[in-house]
């Protein structure tokens, strides 16, 4: 798994320590030149990509490789650069996950609301999630090597889609798609019929690999009104 992270400071610094450990790929984005001299002269720098820059900089954000990457991760100091950073990386370079950290805790909605796939405020929290996602690449490798067709995609239910505000049952899967699980905050739900979707939820979907991409659509795209 290919990961770049935004921040170079403590938070930034001990996060890619922890993901360099669990043997991740990691590239840091750090913009101060005492920060970076800093982390070249640690053991850390044996592991991972460091990129001198601003990470709210396209061609910057291009060089530390985020094009390609599972997902990248904002933990500058400052809430505004995260979340520039964030949408940069979704919008243009299309990262295939944004995760960011915000500093005051008022943000959090906004931010969902712009399109941040994960808005968190511990390093810790972070870390765990990686791990979760790692474990849903595993069982997706399962399917893949064991079955021909079926498969697993998680999705975020975003702002004004198909599935947000929405009953499962009013919901129109694809044939031979279902909703497995659904991830809310610290809880997960196996759903029913009458379980209603909300902005924010991790809804793991499988299915045949032909209907999962139109099954996506439900939790992406905007509901026409």
């Amino acid at each position: 798994m290919n990961l770049v992270i935004a921040g170079g400071g403590n938070v930034g610094y001990y996060l890619a320590k922890t993901l360099c450990e669990r043997k991740y790929h990691v590239c840091i984005i750090e913009q101060k030149t005492e920060r970076c001299e800093w982390i070249e002269n640690s053991n850390l720098v044996r592991n991972l990509i460091l990129i001198h820059g601003d990470a709210t900089d396209e061609q910057i954000q291009m060089d530390a490789g985020v094009r390609n990457c599972d997902t990248f991760i904002a933990v500058t100091g400052q809430d505004q650069n995260n979340l520039t950073a964030c949408m940069l990386a979704k919008q243009l370079l299309h990262a295939k996950r944004t995760i960011t950290r915000v500093n005051n805790p008022k943000n959090i909605r906004i931010f969902q609301q712009l399109g941040v796939d994960s808005v968190v405020s511990s390093a810790d929290r972070i870390s765990n999630m990686i791990e979760q996602e790692l474990e849903w690449a595993d069982i997706g490798s399962i399917l893949s090597e064991k079955t021909e067709n079926a498969r697993i995609r998680q999705c975020i239910v975003g702002v004004n889609s198909i599935a947000a505000g929405r009953m499962l049952s009013k919901i129109k899967l694809p044939q031979e798609t279902i909703i497995i699980v659904v991830v809310r905050g610290n809880r997960a739900f196996i759903p029913n019929g009458k379980f209603c979707l909300e902005e924010g939820d991790e809804v793991v979907v499988m299915g045949a690999e032909e209907n999962l991409l139109e099954a996506e659509k439900l939790f992406y795209h905007e509901a026409n009104v």
